[in-house]
């Protein structure tokens, strides 16, 4: 017993005299913000609670862990557990670096100089993460682009986009362009006659939820570079940024009346038609808006009581894009006035109101009437669209006072907008059985001609 205990302490003494702790960094001479790696690796010890020393000095991006094992004949000889960091240094100067766990296991000393972040450098980075950059203060309802992407300019094996940004106080849409499989896509670009591959990792619309300052941290990414012999570097790791950006509210003061939120440099043009559609004669305002404007706040176009016509608006197009840091929208509308009695009708100016965050005032679209306007009418209109949008939207239960307007050809339009829908609906019923009846027939047949056949081998096997 007392061998067995001699034996088991010796051991212990054995294991513990191999036992280490060990940190090391990828660059011992970085600069201030610049982003490295630090790696405590537990050497056959069992990993335990531990403290850094000196680690204050640094911002903490991230940590991850590892575990590798070395074997021979099958046999685990050696082990390592690892918890690896991504440091970024506060200040410049020399900072110590030694890790103790809570048994007293010491680490070695390690010592990093950190020296000034070089704000110009003459030589042209390979790779660098490109995040938009905002020069001004929002207002609230406006909507924010928000575009990360890396730009590679030499040889890579790999890359990891280890986090994607945090946006605090924003409502966000995500509008990422990816492949089949998921991952970004490659663009192949030609800058000052050089050719590098851009990789969109993040792309969104960004609607602040109130006003005041929001904080938004970057995404982060390890991305490796090859070597001329086709060795891969230690990972190179970009972004891990945050700022602030402030939202104004919209002023109260001058704010128009029908205003519906809409924030942005609107723009438009239109056009003016005159179309005689079921027998009335009917005004029509094909109205295209655009600009870097929240249109999808715009619930409304034409604001009017005259009790001489009904307006009718449908939304024909929307769509609102992210490029080059640039956010845009585009929303087309088709407008009909239709009278309620005979007569010539004069519509008043159309007028839509929006807030101009770069002018800071508020200010209006005007569309003014076809007589205020001096074009000719349009002669371009889709009738068959304008009939459909018309018939869609006609109220039968208030029919127009006007002698010339037959109320009952208007549903009798629908009707037979109907009957028509019934018998294509119909058609293609009658073809689907039609179809099963035929195979079900044939199928009938094929088993009818394998019975014969078999009669028959039995007949002539009877012979």
């Amino acid at each position: 017993m007392k061998k067995i205990i001699n034996i088991l302490v010796f051991l212990a003494i054995y294991s513990l005299s191999f036992s280490e702790i060990k940190i090391f960094v990828d660059d011992y001479n970085p600069t201030i913000k610049q982003n490295i790696i630090l790696t405590v690796e537990f050497l056959n010890e069992p990993k335990s609670e531990y403290e850094i020393e000196g680690i204050d000095n640094f911002e903490v991006i991230s940590k991850g862990s590892r575990s590798n094992y070395n074997t021979l004949n099958n046999k685990r000889i050696k082990y390592s557990k690892s918890d690896i960091y991504i440091l970024s240094p506060k200040k410049e100067g020399k900072i110590s670096l030694i890790a103790k766990t809570k048994n007293k296991t010491i680490s070695n000393s390690i010592v990093l100089q950190v020296a000034k972040k070089i704000e110009n450098s003459l030589k042209e980075p390979k790779l660098f993460l490109e995040t938009t950059h905002y020069k001004r203060d929002y207002y609230y309802g406006e909507k924010i682009p928000f575009v990360e992407k890396v730009i590679i300019k030499t040889s890579v094996s790999n890359y990891n986009y280890i986090s994607t940004p945090v946006f605090n106080g924003f409502t966000i849409k995500n509008i990422t362009p990816r492949d089949g499989r998921g991952f970004a896509i490659p663009k192949r670009v030609t800058v000052n006659g050089k050719e590098q591959v851009e990789l969109v990792l993040f792309r969104s619309i960004l609607e602040p939820e109130s006003s005041g300052r929001k904080t938004i941290k970057t995404g982060g990414i390890s991305i490796a570079e090859l070597t001329k012999e086709d060795e891969e570097k230690n990972p190179v790791y970009l972004g891990f940024e945050e700022f602030d950006l402030n939202i104004l509210p919209l002023p109260e003061e001058n704010k128009p009346e029908n205003f519906q939120g809409v924030v942005g440099e609107l723009k438009g043009n239109y056009q003016w038609a005159k179309e005689n559609i079921e027998g009335r004669e009917t005004l029509i305002l094909k109205l295209k808006l655009y600009g870097s404007v929240n249109l999808d706040k715009l619930e409304k176009v034409v604001f009017s009581e005259d009790e001489r016509f009904d307006v009718k608006e449908t939304t024909t197009m929307f769509e609102e894009h992210v490029l080059d840091h640039v956010y845009s929208a585009e929303r087309n509308y088709v407008i009909i006035f239709i009278p309620k009695q005979g007569g010539e009708i004069i519509l008043p100016k159309i007028k839509i109101p929006f807030f101009n965050p770069v002018e800071k005032k508020y200010d209006e679209f005007v569309i003014s009437s076809i007589e205020e306007s001096g074009q000719n009418y349009s002669h371009e209109i889709n009738k068959d669209n304008l009939k459909i949008i018309f018939t869609e939207n006609t109220n039968i239960n208030n029919p127009v006072k006007n002698e010339n307007i037959n109320n009952k050809n208007l549903q009798q339009t629908k009707i037979v907008n109907i009957v028509s829908e019934e018998k294509e609906q119909n058609v293609k019923i009658f073809v689907i059985y039609f179809l099963i009846a035929v195979v079900f027939l044939e199928g009938i047949y094929i088993i009818k001609l394998k019975k014969d056949i078999k009669r028959k081998e039995k007949h002539g096997t009877n012979k």
